[in-house]
C-alpha cells in the first residue's frame, strides 16, 4: 500500500513583460499550510485571480516513486 502524502499547492500567476500578452502560471508546492499561506499573502494571491478558486488547498497524493531495479551483470559464460 502506498503512503498518502499531504501537500499544499499555490498557483502563482505572473506577467513577465508588461508589453506582452503572455502570462506565466507557476505551481509551487509546500509541505506546511502556514508557509503556503504566508507566500500567498506576500504575493496577494489568496485566490486564483482568473477562476477565483482558493489557493493553498490541501492535496492528497497517493503517488509513490517507482522502484528502479538494478540490472544484474551477465554471468561469465554468457559474455
Amino acid at each position: 500500500m502506498t503512503p498518502k502524502v499531504l501537500y499544499y499547492v499555490l498557483f502563482l500567476i505572473t506577467l513577465p513583460d508588461i508589453e506582452a500578452k503572455e502570462h506565466l502560471i507557476h505551481r509551487i508546492v509546500f509541505e506546511k499550510e502556514v508557509n503556503c499561506l504566508y507566500h500567498a499573502k506576500m504575493f496577494n494571491q489568496h485566490k486564483d485571480p482568473w477562476v477565483q478558486k482558493p489557493n493553498c488547498v490541501a492535496v492528497e497524493s497517493h503517488y509513490s516513486y517507482p522502484e528502479v531495479r538494478i540490472p544484474l551483470r551477465k554471468p561469465e559464460f554468457m559474455k
